[in-house]
């Protein structure tokens, strides 16, 4: 359905009037004395029956600008409240009858307002501007709101953005439907405390429209938590508005641990809390208040598709109206009016207080009035579901298109089991669409609170006598513990579980993760449980029993089951021996093993184990159980029973000052079996010992088996000292020595004290590769010498840079004494970053250097207040290249000079042009005296007005602009920047042909041809394109001071007339007036008139008659013939007689009125001037009017 905006309501009202022949009626006076028959909307059009008069209903809207605000006090006592005791039309009268339905229009006889010519409907407020009205007038929603300036917090999860205030809420809600940013999409929000929304008229939602006319809102995206605190005294009331309620539209957010109280008066996509979900989740949030509307609405979401609500509340009433285009299906629910591909799990609807209600017409459910592959589990319903209005009714869903509803319980009342609109009604579903959906597999595990109800179907108009205990499908009793199922039109009691295992069976069969489970209270009756998980045990046995409680199970891995949480649990385990098995095998509980895991792993507990009671406090989530049994040792063996390691000392370098290195056997592993395998005590330590039993530190083992040699043992050692000590006494010789360790490992068994050992070899040699050492080296250069040249090319602000250097130079070396055994040498620069030196002794310099970067940064930051100044950058550095005999470490160095230059050979381009002025303005005024049939005409236009541009940098070669004006239809502007503006612009002589248009129609109408229309001038420059804009505003106004002739009295519709010839006058009705017998009204082809009973009729007159016992002003011409529409007295008061054939044709208007579109004011007080128009002044409410009586917003 295409969206209606505000501005446009006015407008579209009239247009139907125009174009369909009928009268909008708005129902503005109360509500039935039967609240759930309701109609906010409704059209009623009378034709003409035996030869009475034809009645167009139409009920100008009456209620002050003041009385826009609902508050929560009236709407209480709105169930008591009725439209009145108007008399009806003979017309309607004989469809109706008191208190019963009209099956033609789907309201009360009582509650109907009706149109008669009478001042003395007392219920039907006088019409005034409404809040909604003024809004109209304005494209902009949220001009003049007063919010913050800002939100506290980083909104973030851990810092998010804080809501403290009604103004935080209102700047939230602005930024989102502004698009200031992206529906706040990843970003996190928390109330701080209760915030009351009293300061707001009609709230604007967060995720709302930008302007009144979009067709799309902008949603909210972020993560919303309400942090246990409420937000009250919501309020909006705006028939026209969708997407209402504190949230518009959100897509892919969070919304949770909210509550919100108010008052919802809208269109569709209606809810107390978001009026759409798209791909949200919302959570543990609770709706208070009401909510009215035509179309989707629901308690905590109006419409939602692919999201999740879980465990949610709604007290709030949810009354659902009259489409009167017809165009919009009617769902309303206590949850949510309408689900797509959405989950609903753990939701409660209950409005059994005297304020709520639920009720609309077409699809009406306690849960859901409609759902499409959604799935809706753990419902709960209390209170009275649908009315004698609605198409269909359902205890938990109106309409099931597709989807699952399982383990719900209905402990409401169906509003009507027959009427003229309702087609069907049900227990749980009033109406399923869908031949695909089946018992078992999508409807299961559904229960009233009483087996009488069963006298309404379960399902509406399917699948009741399909019904068999397999499905469970039944009514729990009084005392919450014991229930029947339903089978073959009868029920059988079960005996053999209580209720909450019947609806804890339901969940578990559901299988959902986040859907809740249920346990026994103390008296047995079902309240929110946790599931208890217990895996199956190796060799033992694990269940749970919570403590003094009579109608508890016990639970274990083959029956899984839930407890409440903070009740105390007690825990049974024990082994299971293998005494078959060849050792047999005993099993004990390993220590530590049994403990408790939350399912979500953020906490865990340890239960003790003993002697004594095992117990735990059940946590509030669901947790699994585990526990671990051990088989005991009966041995150990070893994988290797011997171990080899080969020790070499390699003594290098300088024969005189040795380098001593080692070759050992890597670290070797020893792995131990326990026997039997199955054993849980596999514990083991280890040791070493010498083949005598004696203590060793030649070999090593560490906790994991692995051995290893030491070569700081003491035989190793002196084996050492014994070769050094030799070669001391002869040089020249190389050492040689040898020799052979041994020792054992020894693994032992914690459990049991078994044992296993291996043998160790250890094998020790030394090698000496010792040589003869280096003792000099010198270079064949003292000196090198490298320069390094930068040059800049192109844009002196963006220049192109390139370097040149000197090319590489070559160092050789001279290594003594010259039969040294190792003459390899290695190269090095002093300062790497300045210079480079290969192994071959070739030497060059960096040009990226850090030193000469240090001198181009330091020359940028000096001219960083001048960037166009030619750069210089230059400077020389020394540094060194070192050789290195690989032998000895012996060193020579050669110095190394570098000279850096700048050459500069930029130029400067133009980068910024701008304007002295970023936007002119210019007046074109249509000055009009004289008479207003025959106006003079005169036109006063602004000056031309010069642009200047200013190119920078000032240092730039080319400094030319060229000019261009982006409507040239609006003006123009020369090659030095003149900016003038075109009287002649189509768009003016658009405006006024318009007003000529509407002046056409009324020649006495003042010419109110204005507008405003806005255009470009851009500068560009020739130097690089560069660009500035400034805006040239022109302002058009008619200035109308022409004079009126006086105007004729009298109106339209059945006014004065030439009285060309009379007719044949049939009575339509009979009236009496005050010192009158009655008369009758007649109607002939010129109008109506009124005949006196002694024939007598008044003309050239006001005139106080009756029609039906109620009393009216009108006035009769010169010809005695009722007038109607503008009217001039003789005083030169303007009265207004309505035009409109309803019944009421020609009475006098009073109060408040909407004329034309216009608002208008007229006398209330019989003080002479009843029913003459206010002008020029302020009216008894506060409200101005101009000199021709029209509202001034």
């Amino acid at each position: 359905m295409r969206k209606i905006g505000k501005k446009q309501a006015v407008v579209t009202a009239w247009m139907l009037i125009a174009t369909l022949g009928i009268s909008p009626m708005v129902s503005v006076a109360g509500v039935s004395t039967d609240a759930e028959n309701e109609h906010m909307v409704y059209t009623e059009v009378n034709n003409q029956k035996n030869g009475k008069m034809v009645q167009e209903s139409l009920d100008i809207e009456n209620a002050s600008p003041s009385d826009a605000k609902v508050g929560a006090d009236e709407s209480e006592n709105r169930e008591n409240s009725s439209l009145g005791d108007d008399t009806e039309h003979e017309e309607t009268r004989e469809d109706k009858k008191d208190g019963i339905e009209n099956p033609e229009y789907g309201f009360q006889a009582e509650s109907a307002a009706k149109a008669t010519p009478s001042e003395a409907i007392q219920e039907v407020q006088e019409a005034t501007p409404s809040n909604a009205v003024m809004i109209a007038q304005s494209t902009n929603l949220w001009g003049g709101m007063e919010m913050s300036d800002h939100l506290d917090g980083e909104g973030t999860k851990a810092s998010p953005y804080q809501i403290n205030s009604s103004k935080d809420l209102k700047l939230l809600a602005y930024n989102v439907s502004n698009e200031e940013v992206d529906g706040y999409a990843g970003c996190y929000f928390i109330l701080t405390r209760d915030v009351s929304l009293s300061d707001s008229a009609s709230w604007l939602p967060i995720g709302y429209f930008t302007e009144a006319d979009d067709t799309e809102p902008h949603p909210f995206k972020g993560n919303f938590d309400g942090n246990g605190y409420r937000i009250y005294n919501l309020k909006i009331n705006d028939t026209t508005q969708s997407y209402a309620g504190l949230f518009g539209s959100v897509h892919g957010a969070v919304i949770e641990n909210l509550t919100v109280d108010g008052q919802v008066n809208a269109d569709s996509k209606a809810a107390v809390l978001a009026g759409e979900a798209n791909d949200s989740e919302i959570r543990n949030c609770f709706s208070k208040g009401q909510v009215r509307g035509v179309g989707v609405i629901g308690g905590i979401v109006g419409e939602a598709y692919d999201s999740v609500i879980l465990e949610c509340t709604n007290t709030a009433g949810v009354l659902g109206g009259t489409d009167v285009s017809g165009n919009q299906e009617a769902f309303a629910g206590g949850i949510c009016g309408s689900a797509q591909s959405s989950f609903i799990s753990d939701c409660t609807n209950d409005t059994t207080d005297s304020y709520s209600a639920l009720y609309s017409e077409g699809y009406v459910g306690g849960i859901a009035g409609n759902i499409y592959e959604t799935e809706v589990y753990n419902s709960y319903v209390e209170g009275k579901v649908g009315s004698t209005s609605a198409d269909y009714i359902g205890g938990l869903v109106g309409r099931m298109q597709s989807g699952q509803v399982k383990n719900g319980r209905f402990a409401g009342t169906i509003g009507a089991f027959t009427s003229a609109t309702l087609k069907t009604a049900g227990l749980f579903v009033g109406y399923i669409e869908s031949g695909t959906v089946e018992l078992g597999d999508d409807l299961a595990y559904l229960y009233t609170d009483s087996e009488d109800k069963y006298s309404l179907n379960p399902f509406g108009n399917k699948l009741t006598p399909q019904i068999r205990l397999e499905h469970h499908i039944g009514a729990y009793y009084s005392n919450q513990r014991d229930y029947s199922l339903y089978q073959l039109g009868g029920f059988t009691k079960q005996t053999n579980c209580y209720f909450y295992e019947e609806l804890e069976e339901g969940v578990l069969e559901i299988g959902k993760e986040n859907v809740h489970h249920y346990a026994p209270s103390k008296t047995g009756d079902p309240v929110r449980g946790y599931l208890v998980n217990i895996p199956a045990i190796d060799h033992g046995t694990l269940s749970v029993l919570e403590s003094q409680n009579n109608f508890a199970k016990e639970i274990d891995w083959a029956n899984p089951g839930a407890l409440a949480a903070g009740t105390k649990v007690l825990v049974y385990t024990s082994p299971v021996n293998d005494t078959e098995a060849e050792p047999p095998v005993y099993y004990e509980l390993e220590p530590d093993s049994l403990f408790w895991t939350a399912d979500d792993f953020a906490s865990k507990e340890l239960i003790q184990s003993g002697a004594g009671e095992m117990a735990f406090s059940m946590p509030d989530k669901n947790i699994t159980l585990s526990a671990t049994y051990r088989a005991m040792t009966n041995g150990v063996i070893l994988d290797r029973n011997e171990l080899t390691f080969d020790v070499e000392q390699i003594r290098s370098g300088s024969r005189w000052n040795s380098q001593i290195g080692w070759k050992v056997t890597d670290p070797q592993k020893l792995t131990a079996t326990i026997i039997p395998d199955s054993a849980a005590n596999k514990n083991i330590y280890w040791n070493v010992k010498d083949t005598d039993g004696s203590s060793t530190d030649v070999i090593l083992v560490d906790e994991n088996g692995v051995v290893s040699v030491n070569t700081s043992a003491k035989w190793i050692q002196d084996l050492i000292k014994a070769g050094v000590t030799n070669q001391e006494l002869y040089p020249s010789k190389k050492i040689t020595t040898e020799g052979t360790g041994y020792g054992t490992v020894t693994v032992t068994t914690e459990a049991g004290q078994k044992r296993a050992s291996a043998f160790v070899t250890v094998n020790f040699k030394i090698t000496d590769d010792t040589v003869v050492p280096v003792s000099g080296v010198e270079l064949d250069q003292a000196e090198l010498a490298f320069d390094v040249t930068r040059t800049l090319e192109g844009d002196r602000r963006n220049p192109s840079e390139s370097y040149s250097v000197t090319p590489s130079k070559r160092l050789y070396e001279t290594v003594s004494p010259e039969y040294a055994d190792n003459k390899e040498v290695t190269w090095a620069a002093g300062d790497m970053d300045m210079l480079r030196v290969d192994q071959e002794g070739m030497v060059s310099v960096r040009a990226d250097a850090r030193w000469i970067a240090d001198l181009i940064r330091t020359e940028e930051e000096a001219n960083r207040e001048n960037p166009y100044h030619q750069r210089e950058a230059g400077g020389s550095r020394s540094s060194y290249v070192t050789v290195t005999t690989k032998d000895g470490d012996k060193q020579a160095v050669c110095a190394v000079n570098v000279s850096f230059r700048t050459v500069d050979n930029t130029v400067v381009h133009v980068e910024h042009v701008s304007l002295n002025q970023s936007e002119v303005k210019f007046m074109v005024e249509k000055l009009m005296t004289g008479s207003r049939t025959n106006p003079k005409v005169e036109y006063k236009v602004s000056q031309p007005q010069q642009l200047a541009a200013t190119v920078t940098p000032g240092e730039a070669q080319n400094k030319k602009v060229g000019w261009s004006v982006a409507d040239s239809s609006m003006a123009a502007i020369s090659e030095e920047g003149l900016v003038t503006v075109k009287r002649d612009a189509k768009w003016i002589q658009d405006l006024e042909a318009a007003d000529a248009a509407n002046v056409a129609k009324n020649r006495y109408a003042l010419s109110t041809a204005s507008g405003t229309r806005d255009t470009i001038v851009t500068a560009t420059t020739e130097d690089g394109q560069k660009t500035a804009s400034c805006k040239v505003v022109v302002e058009f106004k008619t200035t109308d001071q022409t004079t009126k002739p006086s105007s004729p009295s009298g109106g339209g519709g059945g006014g004065s007339s030439s009285g060309g010839g009379s007719s044949s006058r049939s009575s339509a009705g009979s009236a009496n007036g005050p010192g009158k017998e009655k008369g009758d009204w007649i109607q002939d082809t010129v109008g109506w008139w009124y005949k006196n009973q002694d024939g007598t009729y008044p003309k050239s007159c006001w005139q106080q008659l009756s029609y039906n016992g109620i009393t009216e002003w009108y006035h009769f011409d010169e010809k005695g013939y009722m007038q109607t529409g503008w009217y001039t007295d003789t005083d030169g008061k303007v009265y207004f007689l309505h035009p409109i054939g309803d019944g009421t044709r020609g009475r006098m208007y009073t109060g408040w009125n909407l004329i034309d579109g216009k608002w208008y004011y007229f006398n209330t007080i019989s003080d002479g001037t009843r029913g003459a128009l206010f002008v020029n002044c302020e009216t008894p409410d506060g409200y101005r009017v101009d000199a021709y009586g029209c509202w001034i917003p």
